[in-house]
């Protein structure tokens, strides 16, 4: 059994998770956490850089007494496993990158539309949460119940806390230090991710030592949805390919 912590990305929560945790709780202890703002935390304020994000999930870590855990980070949580891995390597048994980058730089009209609902809703949650729409983030071919099922499961975060994420995703770049991680890792990327390109994934697993690259087809932005099956498939695999570790 491996502990599994499993990170939302921006102006999401835990909820995106909810296929993996069915999944794998099972055979394995899976921790999806919900950021300060997000999910059934929205009446906190969100969190502005990844440092603190990463010293977060650390401390949620120790709140459920799980010393070191496979880290799967999705879109901005991947970015904050990617802190992890380089500030509190200790942490990590595995590193799984999903539709994410090693600089996640954003669009200056998202982070002003970002900035306006947060000055206008606060630490509520809009009615309308999705700054950039589902249907922009996910492949073409991808069916309208799996569509509808991202609408229902994204956007759970207030609006202070989006624009803290959006704020953390553009000052976030290690692209010059991803090379010193050494935490076995696993990049999963979407083969049309218009939101984190093909070529971030690419890059990451060819510059992060003995990486391993799943390019997941036809995928958009959020492979554990729109690809299940496969992302599950390529999850467990890389899960038995690790060493037991007495501290999981």
């Amino acid at each position: 059994m491996v502990a599994v912590v499993l990170i939302h990305g921006a102006g999401d929560s835990a909820a995106v998770w909810e296929k993996q945790t069915a999944h794998f709780a099972g055979n394995h202890r899976v921790l999806a956490v919900d950021l300060p703002g997000h999910g059934a935390r929205t009446t906190e304020s969100g969190l502005d850089s990844h440092g603190k994000n990463a010293a977060e999930i650390c401390r949620i870590m120790d709140q459920h007494v799980v010393a070191k855990a496979v880290v799967v980070g999705h879109s901005m949580g991947g970015a904050v496993a990617l802190t992890m891995a380089l500030e509190h390597p200790l942490r990590l048994q595995g590193l799984v990158l999903v539709a994410t980058g090693a600089r996640l730089k954003m669009r200056p009209e998202f982070i002003e539309q970002a900035r306006q609902s947060a000055e206008a809703h606060g630490s509520t949650v809009p009615s309308h949460t999705h700054i950039i729409p589902v249907e922009q983030m996910v492949h073409p071919a991808i069916s309208a119940d799996v569509v509808q099922w991202l609408k229902d499961h994204t956007g759970q975060a207030s609006a202070q806390a989006t624009y803290a994420d959006f704020l953390a995703n553009n000052s976030f770049d290690v692209m010059s230090r991803v090379g010193e991680i050494r935490t076995p890792t696993l990049v999963i990327g979407g083969s049309d991710d218009r939101m984190a390109p093909r070529k971030f994934a690419e890059f990451l697993a060819g510059a992060i030592p003995d990486a391993r690259l799943e390019v997941l087809d036809p995928c958009g932005h959020y492979p554990q949805v729109e690809q299940e099956a496969a992302f599950n498939r390529a999850l467990e695999s890389f899960l038995a390919s690790l060493p037991i570790s007495p501290l999981a």
